[in-house]
């Protein structure tokens, strides 16, 4: 298939000529810089500067609605995901069948061998689009160009893959959350810190990139971590993982770079039970749980947000792409989503929500009286 794709390309030689790029965050923020070597070493790194200033052309997939759009997610392997899905069927709920009229569903279960045939079934059902959330960027590229050739336009969500037969990604820079929340770490701590790592699911781009941005940023400073451990997007998880850690280095831990708050409250939890000092996490998000524990104990965070909301804006792209609306081929969820920028441990206050359960990611698009359909509110006192 012969893509149509309009590139601004006098802006990204600007990009991909500098020997470095400036990935600045708010004035009480870190920031950092990305070199021409981490690009060069990075695919990842070049798909995404490579389509900054990218629009596709959409009008070979234009049709009149309604649609049929089936939804390839991560699936209820944990909070975060179980949120997302539930998200996605309100929104279509909100659409409108006129719009929306059915939404094919495959749940991956956080694995991308399950993941792959999921697609080719859900493709088998013939739908109008595709909105993936890859599991895994090599296994997923050749599903994703068999939906391309079949002419189902595809809208990666949340993560990426090994290919640029796509239409567009929704999501954020990961790779720069990743470097940005090691290098706060060393700002915070210093680069004599002792330090420890927690990265996601093995094998997961979201987490696999979180992980290469960070180790760039250690390795520029010549830090060699404790440890270096999966924690799976998991409370139990994490809480394990970190009992041991403090039986091996006791309060010799500076500093924690965590690829999410599912873990961070697994973290904490581990050290309520010690009745240690918590030190600087790097990793934090506007989740309930992770916030309410860090004003009670009062430590320094890093919070950056990945908001499984994002589902509402890969559901627009979708429908633009089938109103034959030109899109573009990076569209980063904070520039949709203001709200859903990195924050410090002194705005704990203003991102935590009491009513919401422990197991919230924020920002949330749907109504509280949804939240409390789904169980997502607690009581109020």
């Amino acid at each position: 298939m012969i893509k149509r794709i309009v590139i601004a390309m006098f802006v990204l030689c600007l990009i991909l000529g500098s020997s470095a790029l400036s990935f600045a965050q708010d004035e009480d923020m870190s920031g950092f810089e990305i070199t021409q070597e981490m690009i060069d070493a990075s695919p990842y790194l070049q798909s995404v500067l490579s389509r900054l200033d990218q629009v596709y052309d959409t009008s070979e997939f234009a049709k009149d609605p309604p649609y049929r759009i089936a939804f390839a997610a991560q699936g209820t392997s944990n909070a975060w995901s179980a949120l997302m899905d539930a998200h996605a069927y309100w929104y279509v709920e909100h659409l409108g069948e006129d719009v929306v009229s059915e939404l094919l569903y495959g749940d991956a279960q956080a694995q991308a061998d399950i993941q792959v045939p999921l697609v080719e079934d859900l493709l088998a059902q013939e739908p109008d689009a595709l909105i993936l959330v890859p599991m895994g960027a090599a296994a997923l590229s050749a599903p994703v160009e068999r939906a391309m050739m079949q002419g189902v336009p595809v809208v990666l969500c949340a993560s990426a893959v090994e290919t640029d037969n796509f239409v567009t990604e929704v999501g954020t820079n990961l790779y720069s959350i990743g470097a940005t929340l090691a290098e706060w770490l060393i700002d915070t701590v210093g680069a004599d810190g002792n330090f420890l790592m927690m990265t996601g699911v093995p094998g997961v781009t979201t987490s696999v990139i979180m992980e290469e941005g960070a180790m760039a940023v250690f390795e520029s400073q010549g830090i060699e971590l404790l440890d270096n451990q999966p924690g799976f997007w998991s409370p139990a998880e994490g809480k394990k993982i970190m009992e041991t850690w403090l039986a091996q280095h006791g309060d010799g831990i500076d500093g924690i770079w965590t690829g999410g708050a599912q873990m961070a409250q697994g973290i904490i939890s581990a050290y309520e039970d010690a009745e240690m000092e918590i030190p600087p996490i790097a990793g934090g998000e506007m989740q309930s749980g992770f916030l309410r524990s860090a004003i009670e104990h009062g430590f320094e965070f890093y919070a950056w947000m990945y908001p499984n909301a994002m589902i509402t804006i890969c559901l627009d792209a979708a429908i633009q792409i089938l109103q034959g609306e030109p899109i573009a081929r990076f569209i980063d969820f904070v520039d949709t989503m203001p709200e859903a920028r990195p924050f410090t441990d002194a705005e704990a206050e203003d991102y935590y929500r009491p009513r919401w359960s422990d197991d919230v990611h924020g920002p949330v698009t749907m109504p509280d009286e949804k939240l409390a359909e789904l169980g997502f509110l607690v009581e109020e006192e």
